[in-house]
């Protein structure tokens, strides 16, 4: 052990440096002699994330002994690759290697972070079998399982049994109860603990916060003997969690000692109350930021809707990964911004980072919104294999995405392609037969989720009265309207009763629709008068449009396009006095006509435009198809805008 390349291991600081011993040791065949190098090349290649350069190495050791295949078992465990760490474990075992109590407490650690609490027992009663049964720290390993799988009766039964006790038994009990909301029996264990260390302490203060009893979580914090920097971060992040950031901030501010995760702490709760200017100021003080502390922000000032700060912080981040590409582009999505997400995409994948699903489910969602199904279908062959099915939030959101898109064929595909189904996505199919007209096939998908014991919620019913909207069905709306009240006790929302009075009025029950306006245990809003005045409008009841439209002027009375329906509602009726008088109206506010806008995807590639456009270098060959267009119309005998009066 003397060789300079050995000691050059023990110094060993980056993955460009152990692959150079490593192969150093394989010319000079130094490698072949000592397990324990072998044990640590495998433990360093863990170290630095690259478990594929371990498993390769590890393949080509012909007979490795229980410390070697221990190695590589911790490794997985170590960064959270516990499917794969419980298969070598079982690979292990068919071989007939007998394994070390450290190779069984690293399974079973993998297992209780997966719950896997019946491969857990099995490896139990194999630790039984090996005489492992009275090894603490393996015991203290199943008492920790038992506890994260919620069998806290299993684990109170271990823990009165074992014949032996260390700090580590009493501390996971403690742990243990707390996280199963059993915080009074955490409490006795806690007080009857004859020796504490500084984990005891930190975790019967964590089943206070996460309880939300900050008050008796400071005074266990405040008669610590000693404190270290995570029950310090614990408690800040307790007070951040309630939403008592003067606490949260004061005790920041008496914090002997900080890391970047406690600066983290004090931005994120600033963020998350809203109060972005004191979030900014704790963030321009940091000493050090990490890629966390960029994204905090970003995702606080995304959150505000403040998308232009986010942007400008984005574009200063020293490094981005996965999670900041993630928030920055998912935020354009949700605030209405999808091309400028599908931009920023572009510039992700020039990057060479592979995406994770959260990421691939906000770049089809811009998609969705601009309704561009090559850049959408380019990115799931690019991204998603045969397993999407599997992934229930990855259907819905294609099932959703094709529907916009105008698909609802390959939507209804993709929604029988997925064996499991739940109601979110039952409800997203039923509102993409609804949003295309098929009322019929909405509502017999809606009896198959009967069939299926799936309980409706409200969003089922929206989709379901949105189906007998479109489809005119009057007598099915209101008989599913009084059933989500009388058979599942759903309270009908807003969106329901804008729904169903658009139904209504659409039917030209005009004044059912009016009444039932009346009903509404809230106070209506502008989407259900609109949809009245809408109605009125089309079935030419100026009575009615006056009674909408006076309370939509109050809602909203900068919203044009009520002036222009009441404006035209008079019209149709012949009363140009009183097109004259909203006219007025509309020229005494000021009110500005809302600026309306189209796209198209031709190649990938999103083209928008506004009436009177002439920005494209192509327009005036657009115009002139535009015209042919409209030719066509009056010959198959369409009329064009007054032609219809």
């Amino acid at each position: 052990m003397n060789h300079p390349l050995f000691r050059l291991l023990q110094s060993c600081k980056t993955l460009k440096s152990l692959k150079s011993i490593h192969a150093r040791l394989l010319i000079d065949g130094s490698i072949t002699f000592s397990d324990l190098v072998l044990n640590k090349i495998l433990r360093l290649y863990s170290r630095f994330e690259s478990l594929n350069h371990a498993h390769k190495m590890f393949d080509e050791i012909p007979e490795p002994n229980s410390f070697l295949w221990t190695s590589l078992i911790h490794g997985y465990v170590e960064n959270r690759h516990f499917t794969e760490a419980f298969t070598l474990f079982c690979r292990m075992r068919s071989d007939s290697i007998p394994p070390l109590n450290f190779t069984v407490t690293s399974v079973l650690k993998a297992l209780a972070r997966q719950g896997r609490i019946k491969d857990g027992e099995g490896v139990h009663g194999f630790v039984l079998k090996y005489g492992f049964g009275f090894d603490v720290m393996v015991q203290n390993a199943m008492l920790d399982l038992f506890m994260r799988c919620g069998k806290v009766d299993l684990a109170r039964c271990m823990f009165d049994e074992m014949s032996e006790k260390d700090i580590v038994s009493w501390n996971a009990m403690i742990s243990g109860y707390g996280n199963n909301g059993r915080l009074d029996v955490a409490r006795k264990l806690f007080d009857n603990m004859l020796d504490r260390n500084l984990i005891s302490w930190t975790s019967i203060i964590c089943g206070y916060v996460k309880a939300g009893d900050m008050v008796e979580a400071r005074v266990l914090f405040e008669a610590m003997p000693v404190k270290d920097l995570a029950v310090w971060n614990v408690m800040v992040s307790g007070y951040v969690d309630v939403g008592n950031l003067e606490d949260a901030r004061l005790l920041f501010e008496e914090m002997p000692f900080r890391d970047v995760g406690t600066w983290n702490l004090i931005v994120s709760g600033f963020c998350k109350l809203g109060d972005l200017e004191s979030a900014s100021d704790y963030f321009k003080k940091m000493p050090n930021r990490n890629v966390a502390s960029w994204t905090i922000m970003i995702d606080g000032y995304i959150k505000s809707g403040n998308l232009n700060n986010a942007n400008l912080l984005f574009d200063q981040m020293p490094e981005k990964n996965l999670v900041s590409w993630s928030t920055m582009i998912g935020g354009y999505a949700k605030n209405g911004q999808p091309r400028l997400a599908l931009e920023l995409f572009e510039r992700f994948k020039e990057q060479g980072i592979k995406p994770d699903e959260t990421f691939i489910l906000a770049v089809i969602s811009a998609c969705s919104q601009l309704g561009i199904l090559d850049s959408a279908e380019a990115i799931i062959r690019d991204y998603l294999g045969p397993s999407l099915y599997s992934n229930l939030y990855l259907v819905t959101s294609l099932i959703n995405m094709y529907a916009k898109c105008g698909s609802i064929e390959k939507a209804l595909h993709v929604f029988k392609m997925s064996p499991n189904k739940d109601l979110l996505c039952y409800s997203t199919m039923i509102s993409a037969f609804a949003n295309h007209g098929l009322g019929r096939e909405a509502i017999s998908l809606f009896h198959d989720m009967h069939r299926e014991n799936i309980k409706p919620d409200d969003v089922t019913y929206l989709g379901v009265l949105s189906a007998c909207n479109h489809g005119g069905l009057v007598n099915e709306g209101r008989r599913y309207f009084k059933q989500m009240l009388l058979e599942f006790g759903l309270q009908p929302t807003e969106k329901h009763y804008a729904c169903m009075i658009d139904l209504l009025g659409r039917a030209g029950c005009l004044k059912e629709a009016h009444g039932l306006i009346n009903t509404m245990p809230m106070a209506p809003t502008s989407v259900v008068w609109g949809a009245l005045l809408a109605a009125c409008h089309v079935h030419c009841n100026v009575e009615l449009s006056e009674v909408a439209a006076a309370e939509l002027f109050k809602i909203e009375p900068e919203n044009s396009g009520n002036y222009v329906l009441l404006s035209n509602t008079y019209a149709a009726a012949g009363r140009w006095g009183d097109v004259a008088k909203v006219r007025a109206i509309i020229r005494e506010h000021r009110v500005k006509k809302n600026r309306g806008s189209s796209w198209i995807e031709l190649g990938s590639v999103v083209y928008e435009f506004v009436m009177g456009d002439v920005s494209h270098l192509e327009s005036d060959s657009v115009y002139f198809i535009l015209d042919l267009l409209q030719e066509d119309m009056k010959l198959l005998g369409y009329l064009m805008g007054d032609e219809e009066k």
